[in-house]
């Protein structure tokens, strides 16, 4: 067993890897091959990458590297202004998105009721809940820390990036999935760019697994409430490459400003932050 945890010590974030696709792919597989786009089954498969991050750190680390993990949840004590960040940063990119596409002559996407605006409360929650719960402790949590150590934040991001993206791959072979309306390479530019703001937002807070999960959560939410997808844009994918031409634009300004090291960009907006589990 000693030498078991020693291999997986050596090799932590090439086992997570390994163990979050196979087991989230196992996962979704049924609904690749049937074409039936189950809710249980896809909600399962999100929550694998937590799954692996708790057992690998039990394996490696113990009970102290759990309750460390769990600590970055309680890390909440940041200025205000990451917290804006996280819940309209990316809702001010797609809406300046969507801006820039009417004024190049584009038509008016379908745009939800005003009227039931009350209702991006419950789907922020649903997200978070159930499908950014089940990933950000493994991405950001678990992986993130240790490739830093390693090579650094940028490098780190542009990792993470890209097996963040392709783990969503199955997904965009099941019928009725959102993930079918987005060509698979605007989807992966995507999640690179996120890759590298959420590096940033982690460690510019401490390590705030918290405010990560908000940002996650806030930036799918607002996929479902503004209209950018193609479905609500009469099938054109130009808002959405525009958005993501934004999310490189800021990724780049943020690794300039921070000299590729993802972090003190807006010290004004730092804060000492709280764990209530020691150390």
């Amino acid at each position: 067993m000693t030498k078991f945890r020693g291999i997986l010590a050596r090799f932590p974030v090439l086992t997570y890897f390994t163990l979050t696709y196979i087991s989230s792919w196992l996962v979704w597989t049924p609904m690749v091959l049937s074409g039936f786009d189950s809710r249980l089954l896809l909600v399962s498969g999100t929550f694998c990458p937590l799954a692996s991050a708790l057992l690998l750190t039990a394996l490696i680390d113990g009970c102290s590297g759990i309750r460390d993990l769990l600590s970055r949840f309680l890390i909440w004590r940041v200025k205000v202004g990451w917290y804006l960040w996280c819940f309209f940063g990316s809702a001010a990119v797609v809406l300046a998105a969507i801006l820039i596409h009417l004024a190049a002559g584009g038509d008016s996407p379908a745009w939800n009721d005003p009227a039931k605006l009350y209702l991006v409360i419950p789907v922020f929650l649903y997200v978070l809940v159930f499908s950014v719960l089940g990933e950000e402790t493994g991405w950001r949590g678990f992986a993130l820390p240790r490739l830093q150590k390693r090579i650094g934040a940028l490098g780190s991001s542009l990792i993470i990036g890209i097996g963040w993206g392709v783990w969503h791959l199955p997904l965009f072979w099941i019928s009725g999935n959102f993930h079918r309306q987005i060509p698979f390479s605007l989807f992966l530019l995507q999640d690179i760019a996120l890759a590298v703001l959420m590096t940033w937002l982690y460690n510019a807070t401490g390590g705030s697994l918290l405010l990560v999960h908000l940002f996650h959560a806030a930036s799918n939410t607002t996929l479902g409430v503004l209209p950018i997808l193609p479905i609500d844009t009469g099938g054109t994918l130009r808002p959405l490459w525009i958005a993501v031409g934004f999310l490189y634009m800021l990724t780049l300004v943020i690794v300039l400003a921070t000299r590729g090291k993802l972090a003190n960009s807006c010290a004004n907006m730092r804060a000492k932050p709280i764990r209530l589990f020691a150390r």
